[in-house]
């Protein structure tokens, strides 16, 4: 192919892709939480698959507003299921297709506290901090014989703060009052435990 035709045919499939409904993208396709990181996979016992037709009412109107966002953004994701991951966190798997590059795996989480719910989401960085916070957790608790709960640990009650920017931060406190923080930044991301 000569460079001509590679141009024509490279604008071509890129109008062909920006013409493509946004809606579409929204399937009812599993996308598994263990796609974003290793360590929920040691929680698939505790984790629980729930219909969106299910959900508390506060929690079905956090995850209508995120749907809005996440179809306006060209998020791939399970429209008709959520993750409840506790009585106060429910997850939804994100996949991002960009038309050049790599699929990015993001983690939307609706947060119930106060009687409302809010939905946050996590960018690749801070999605894969919060999988491998799940794994340390599990792989510390095993290495000293400890019987502790990965995902009561790990997993949000309450929202404290979340900034996005140069720096992205979500805050969080657990069910043992643990302030979690997870920070990201251009070239690294951490955890913060208090």
């Amino acid at each position: 192919m000569n460079r001509r035709n590679f141009i024509v045919s490279s604008v071509m499939g890129a109008g062909a892709l920006s013409m493509f409904p946004s809606s579409a993208l929204a399937s009812n396709n599993g996308i598994s939480l263990v796609s974003i990181g290793k360590g929920f996979n040691r929680l698939k016992s505790t984790v629980e698959h729930i219909s969106v037709a299910n959900l508390p009412s506060s929690v079905a109107n956090a995850h209508e507003r995120l749907l809005k966002v996440l179809s306006k953004d060209e998020y791939v994701y399970n429209a008709t299921e959520v993750i409840k991951l506790n009585n106060s966190c429910f997850a939804v798997p994100l996949h991002k297709k960009p038309i050049l590059g790599f699929n990015s795996k993001e983690l939307a989480l609706i947060v119930k506290q106060h009687g409302t719910s809010k939905f946050y989401i996590l960018n690749e960085k801070l999605a894969t901090e919060f999988s491998e916070l799940v794994e340390n957790f599990s792989k510390n608790a095993e290495s000293h014989e400890l019987d502790l709960d990965a995902a009561s640990f790990a997993f949000p009650v309450k929202v404290i703060a979340q900034k996005q920017g140069k720096e992205t931060t979500f805050a969080y406190q657990n069910k043992f009052d643990n302030t979690i923080i997870l920070k990201s930044t251009r070239k690294k991301s951490e955890v913060a435990i208090s």
